[in-house]
């Protein structure tokens, strides 16, 4: 059965290859508890589901590969401890991680000095600016956020309501674009607050947000976070009609477990949909049985990225260098995934594209409105 789920994914990949035998060691350092947690889990789920199925299709290109996870708990001295560690004691040829962007802008110069790869999912393009040697697994927030600001500029609401975190990059860039998009179609923004990942107590905010009676929420924050914040606002006063957006961690189980009837409605970004492929059905089906729960967004994002490695690994060469790999990863072209549209390309600034989709929370699920 695993032989069969993985062709379903990869089906245009040549698995076929020689017995070369050389030793390949994959690092993963990501969050699996505290604050990235959400995206942790799934996400190192996601990438052990991969790899089981790659080790069963034989589909590591005769290389014989070893795959090292570690958990730097959403702290950036952390990530940069294990990622140094992975390329100079555990001599790792490439680092999938960090998660999130504030972690890939610390670790990403520490990855380029010491000339490993790293493939991290943070959401900002400037992570890539480090250097050659840094990829990111997300599409940019101008990609993946506009079919968000567009399905709700569609909706003609008077005003927005803006709320940000604002300790991390990745979720003003998201703010950024949303809000551009809004500005452009005539909403007017009555509010645009920020707040730090630590914050719990959103009651000033609240008001705030009730006061000026927006017709459209839109949150960017860790999806517990954001869905406290709807909660609060939802009893200070918040209008039942109001027009609920936020950014790609709204498609987590851990939103819609916190929000409740809160955030019924929220419409989102998603680069990944059970039923939009073959494939992606395929996996769906693959993940619930093993983990007895449904895939999320970051849950195909781990299983797309070590499906990601696997195809550089085959096409490094013989002797597989992190440099090899380095090269191998940059000339990813149309390699067949289950996120987004099913193709996964890297540009020559080594941004992915993968296509994205407009979701709505409905009925405690996921739902294309």
């Amino acid at each position: 059965m695993k032989h069969i789920r993985y062709f379903a994914t990869a089906s245009a990949l040549a698995l076929a290859a020689p017995a070369l035998a050389d030793d390949v060691k994959i690092g993963v350092v990501v969050s699996t508890t505290s604050t990235y947690a959400f995206v942790g889990e799934p996400l190192v789920n996601g990438m052990r589901l991969a790899a089981d199925e790659i080790d069963a299709a034989g589909a590591w290109g005769g290389h014989n590969v070893e795959i090292v996870y570690q958990d730097n708990r959403s702290d950036k001295q952390e990530a940069i401890a294990l990622i140094t560690r992975m390329a100079q004691t555990e001599n790792a040829d490439i680092v999938i991680g960090p998660i999130a962007t504030s972690e890939a802008m610390a670790t990403g110069p520490v990855a380029v000095d010491l000339g490993i790869p790293m493939f991290t999912t943070a959401t900002s393009p400037e992570v890539l600016k480090a250097g050659p040697w840094i990829f990111k697994s997300t599409e940019t927030a101008d990609a993946y956020m506009a079919p968000v600001g567009e399905h709700v500029a569609s909706l003609s609401p008077a005003s927005c309501f803006l709320v940000t975190i604002r300790d991390n990059e990745g979720y003003l860039r998201q703010r950024d674009v949303f809000r551009q998009i809004m500005e452009e179609s005539g909403v007017a923004i009555v509010g645009d607050e920020s707040i730090l990942a630590a914050d719990t107590d959103f009651t000033a905010l609240s008001t705030k947000i009730v006061n000026e009676e927006p017709a459209c929420l839109f949150v960017t924050a860790p999806p517990e976070q954001a869905a406290n914040i709807i909660i609060q606002a939802r009893q200070a006063g918040l209008d039942p009609d109001t027009i609920l957006a936020s950014d790609s961690g709204a498609g987590s189980q851990k939103y819609i477990d916190a929000g409740g009837s809160a955030i019924e409605g929220t419409f989102f970004p998603a680069s990944f949909v059970s039923d939009a492929s073959d494939s992606a059905a395929a996996f769906s089906q693959a993940y619930e049985a093993e983990f007895g729960k449904a895939p999320d967004i970051w849950a195909a994002t781990g299983y797309t990225m070590m499906q990601t490695v696997a195809n550089a690994i085959r096409n490094a060469g013989e002797d597989v260098t992190r440099e090899s790999l380095r090269e191998a990863m940059a000339a990813t072209k149309d390699l067949p995934v289950v996120m987004g549209q099913g193709s996964l390309s890297f540009d020559a600034d080594r941004i992915p594209s993968m296509g994205g989709i407009v979701m709505q929370i409905a009925d405690g699920g996921w739902s294309q409105p």
